[in-house]
């Protein structure tokens, strides 16, 4: 196998994320086959899982890019195996074998490790899961810990850390508080590094009495995946600030996940769709939810038994991270919900076999394999549909945009671009980016305009946004880039002047070009050496 270790960086990442994406299917046969305990249906599903997975608007894209979308999916697929076995090795009463413990550590801490944010609600999830599963045990771990470790000024410190870090999400929509702040951002890191030291400490100290208090699976989720990754988060505190700065982000073009992965590409600009076919997800989803739900009501054991099934488990922690992303973060980027596909066609064809498996007469059993017949047709559709991998045009140039296939929209682009001189170095401030640009028509090409500037120039010159924290002179440009949707608009320009005041830079207008449709302005600033 050839490690592209000499190779350039675009090279390495763009292994990487391919890499990761071919784990992706011996990943979905491994676990399907160890839920299913069946060489066939495990050879079935994950192939209609991998189907589903590559038949995406942007994963063959992703799986080229440094964006991580393949490497997540790899490790939360991992993770919801991996809290499968916890809560069924739990569930037959059995010591937590080093097996199961070790793959909660590779799988979680793996998923943390890829993304940060994503790997905190998925830890999150598994909380809200504990405590639905266990009301009465915790209700005994709190009272102990109020009575031995919350007390007094423990208390109200606990009380105030918690209440500022969930206040975050609440903050960015009901005001226009910017705790985008350096100064801001260090306190968080002050307060939350105190409160998981003492709180670390004092579990440590009193870790024979905290075994007997605290269920099973919650000792092995703190000391194998929750601990070792807050650990590595405080020992790099911008990973600290990059979760404020992932907070703050608003996508004002995209409404909701959820509708995304429900959603036809195109149909809605502003709920840009994923799927190249999308009634093979939707079948999926509406049979296994139907059959979910069918074994809720079914089967003759109790509620608490049911919802400590290690199926229910997965799924509802999968269901539940899904939730917090949604009411937690206004950056609702379609490419946030690749990393779920292969995990939610996972959970999805197992409740669709449970549905066979509780099936008692020949009517239970026909409906239940017609269901299968269904979801299985409709989900392998996706592999001849138009550019699907059968059809003889997967391989093709594939042209694709979230807000439709009209290739025109992007003309703006194309055209800013052409102004701009292959061999020159240009620094380019975007006003697109900024929130007071978000009413304009060119916000939503604003990363379009970069990609085309850079595209142009990246044999001989090079175009590279404005960033104070890395670029601390502008001595290696020849000219700074002004885009906005006027010329002259004051608000670039003031930007551009508090630069040129900060870097002590001198410079000149050396041109002007208003875009033909009215959505652009390109001024460039001949630098003085």
């Amino acid at each position: 196998m050839y490690l592209p270790i000499d190779a350039y960086e675009t090279y390495r990442d763009s292994f990487l994320g391919l890499f990761f994406l071919i784990l992706v299917y011996p990943g979905l046969v491994y676990t399907s086959f160890r839920m299913t305990k069946s060489l066939f249906w495990s050879g079935l599903f994950s192939s209609l899982i991998f189907i589903l997975t590559i038949q995406t608007v942007e994963v063959p894209a992703y799986s080229l890019s440094s964006m991580l979308e393949t490497q997540s999916m790899f490790f939360l697929l991992l993770s919801v195996y991996a809290i499968y076995r916890l809560y069924d090795t739990d569930n037959r009463e059995l010591e937590i074998d080093g097996t199961t413990k070790w793959m909660i550590f590779v799988s979680l801490f793996g998923f943390y490790f890829t993304k940060y944010p994503y790997g905190i609600l998925f830890f999150m999830a598994c909380f809200a899961y504990e405590l639905i599963r266990s009301p009465g045990k915790y209700k005994e771990v709190i009272l102990y810990l109020l009575k031995h470790y919350a007390k007094g000024i423990r208390l109200l410190y606990l009380v105030f850390v918690v209440l500022m870090v969930f206040s975050l999400p609440v903050l960015r929509v009901v005001t226009k508080i910017n705790l985008n702040q350096k100064g801001f951002k260090q306190f968080m890191f002050g307060i939350t590094l105190v409160l998981f030291v003492d709180l670390s400490v004092y579990l440590f100290r009193n870790r024979d009495a905290m075994k007997k208090i605290f269920p099973k699976t919650a000792v092995v989720l703190w000391a194998y995946a929750i601990f070792p990754a807050f650990l590595w988060l405080f020992l790099n505190p911008d990973r600290v600030n990059a979760l404020i700065d992932a907070q703050m982000i608003v996508n004002a073009y995209t409404r909701s996940f959820f509708l995304t992965l429900w959603t036809e590409p195109g149909k809605d600009p502003s709920v840009p769709g994923v799927f190249d076919f999308i009634w093979g997800f939707r079948t999926l989803v509406l049979f296994s939810t139907l059959s979910l739900l069918y074994f809720l009501v079914r089967t003759k054991e109790t509620i608490w038994n049911k919802i400590k099934d290690p199926l229910v488990a997965g799924t509802f922690i999968l269901f539940l991270e899904l939730l917090i992303l949604e009411l937690t973060t206004g950056n609702k980027q379609p490419r946030h919900v690749l990393q779920f596909i292969p995990a939610i066609g996972l959970v999805g064809f197992l409740w669709i076999l449970r549905l066979y498996h509780l099936a008692d007469h020949n009517f239970q059993r026909i409906t239940s394999i017609s269901v299968i017949l269904l979801t299985t047709s409709f989900v392998f559709y996706n592999s001849v549909y138009e550019q699907g991998i059968l059809s003889g045009k997967f391989y093709k140039t594939k042209m694709f945009c979230y807000r439709g296939m009209n290739a025109g929209d992007f003309q703006p682009a194309r055209e800013i671009a052409e102004h701009v001189t292959p061999n020159k170095k240009y620094i380019l401030i975007n006003a697109f980016h900024f929130t007071e640009k978000y009413d304009t028509k060119g916000r939503v090409l604003a990363s379009d305009f970069d990609l085309a500037m850079k595209l142009r120039t990246y044999k001989e010159g090079m175009v590279r946004n404005d960033n104070k924290y890395r670029w601390k002179d502008w001595t290696n440009f020849d000219s700074v880039l002004l885009l906005s949707d006027i010329c002259p608009d004051s608000f670039v320009e003031e930007k551009f002047e508090n630069r040129t005041k900060m870097l002590n830079s001198k410079s000149t207008l050396l041109s002007t070009y208003r875009e033909s449709s009215g959505t652009a302005c390109l001024q460039e600033y001949k630098l003085l050496q």
